[in-house]
């Protein structure tokens, strides 16, 4: 399945962005885009070893992803926010999409595979959550609060 980018030239989709049979466009913000590239960037330069599955899907979300000029809308997650959703119908997570390069109590960050998904969805967007063997999961996105703070 292709859908159109910005420019509206169509990219080809891979069905870790899709949500079962749905078009689960990913919206990203010029910051969350730019925080992105930054963090492939130093991962590229890093002798830390990244999930090549996650790294996959951030970079095809910054090629598919529909941008948004400005703050996100309330219903999309984006860094900062405070993030719940369902996984498989039956976990809860739930906490700050976040960047940082160590993973703190509360926080996703996007260099996890829940965090490289999550980020970009909608409120009520369904999708799937691959694991590091090849298995994948049920996510859905259920709330998006308020960005926090800094």
């Amino acid at each position: 399945m292709a859908i159109p980018d910005a420019t509206g030239s169509t990219i080809p989709q891979d069905e870790t962005l899709q949500g079962e049979g749905k078009d689960c466009r990913c919206r990203l913000t010029t910051a969350d885009r730019l925080q992105i590239e930054r963090f492939l960037s130093f991962a590229g330069n890093s002798s830390v070893v990244y999930s090549q599955r996650m790294l996959d899907l951030l970079n095809r979300k910054l090629q598919a992803a529909v941008a948004i000029e400005g703050a996100a809308p309330p219903d999309v997650a984006s860094f900062g926010r405070y993030i719940s959703c369902v996984v498989d119908e039956t976990e809860t997570e739930s906490g700050v999409l976040s960047f940082g390069l160590v993973a703190r109590a509360g926080e996703i960050p996007v260099h996890t595979l829940l965090g490289a998904t999550l980020i970009g969805l909608t409120v009520g967007q369904r999708t799937r959550l691959q694991s590091e063997d090849g298995t994948s999961r049920s996510l859905l996105l259920t709330q998006v609060g308020a960005p926090l703070a800094v």
